[in-house]
């Protein structure tokens, strides 16, 4: 199957950050894209055509969105919670109950959406079970991706929160003294993975991010530079903001970074990518391309 002789693609997640660009990427390369969604009364993509099908893990998938279908990406996660039971139910019964749906409807593989905060030291929910879902899928016939932190123009992600930080706030705190290893990935590098697992067939486990990484002190600043602000950074000890964060969560004061995002930031683990890439045949931007494409030029804060 090569993109000359497109076939059928469903995307669930579809109209998030990652879903979004996806669907746009699959259906210019000629695809017949179905959009699985919460809501089907918008339409949010930059290229006409997807069809758009409702989708409510783990209660409602319009069966019609899988026929014909040789390959189905799923991205949809429940991030954003009050209540860890509702996240649970969302994303490993809803997982599941759509792995089953997409084998009895004959779709050939699954594209699992991971992450690299997924390993056997991860302290956060999102991180213990994206690695408990990833054992759900074969290693012959799935693709399972553990991607970086993945950045893009448009979307409600964690990078977005990032800028959103830097632009309203003249003091930053550096949590854990900012030294955690990050790397990350352009969404639209990410979107030609999964195009070339796809088109040659690849299956496994692959982890997709820039090889070098960065410090997240050093990324924080390189986005600030771009972004024409000058805040205050200052180191603050990850323990304590765990426990301040912890608080307002239970007070129900909103607050653009969770503690959830901090346990996962305090367990980023820097891996070795150049082999995968090497498999997939692509090169991805480094995190200083990327945002000189997102935010604008600036100075390369890699070194």
């Amino acid at each position: 199957m090569t993109p000359a002789c497109p076939g059928v693609v469903a995307v669930t997640g579809a109209t998030g950050f990652i879903g979004r660009y996806l669907c746009d990427h699959f259906r210019g390369l000629g695809w017949d894209v179905r959009a699985l969604a919460r809501t089907t009364s918008t339409y949010p993509f930059a290229t006409e055509g997807i069809q758009i099908f409702s989708c409510d893990l783990p209660d409602r998938v319009d069966e019609d969105a899988l026929n014909g279908a040789e390959v189905l990406v799923h991205c949809a996660y429940m991030t954003r919670y009050t209540e860890l039971a509702a996240a649970k139910r969302v994303n490993e019964l809803g997982t599941r109950k759509l792995l089953e749906l997409a084998r009895s409807r004959g779709v050939d593989r699954f594209v699992f959406l991971s992450s690299q905060s997924a390993h056997d030291e991860a302290e956060s929910y999102y991180g213990r079970s994206k690695l408990e879902l990833e054992k759900l899928f074969l290693p012959d016939r799935d693709v399972i991706f553990r991607s970086g932190l993945v950045l893009g123009k448009a979307g409600a992600g964690l990078f977005h929160r990032m800028c959103d930080m830097v632009r309203q706030s003249r003091i930053l705190p550096l949590f854990g003294g900012g030294h955690q290893l990050i790397q990350t990935i352009h969404v639209q590098d990410l979107c030609r993975a999964t195009e070339e697992v796809v088109r040659k067939e690849l299956t496994g486990l692959f982890t997709v991010a820039e090889p070098r990484a960065m410090e997240l002190r050093k990324f924080l600043r390189a986005i600030a530079a771009r972004l024409g602000r000058r805040p205050l950074f200052v180191p603050f000890p990850m323990s304590p903001a765990l426990t301040f964060l912890r608080t307002l969560e239970a007070l129900r004061f909103p607050f653009p970074v969770s503690s959830e995002n901090l346990l996962g930031l305090k367990c980023l683990r820097a891996t070795e990518t150049t082999e995968d890439l090497d498999r997939l045949g692509i090169t991805v931007r480094s995190a200083s391309e990327s945002l000189d494409e997102i935010l604008g030029p600036g100075p390369d804060f890699s070194a």
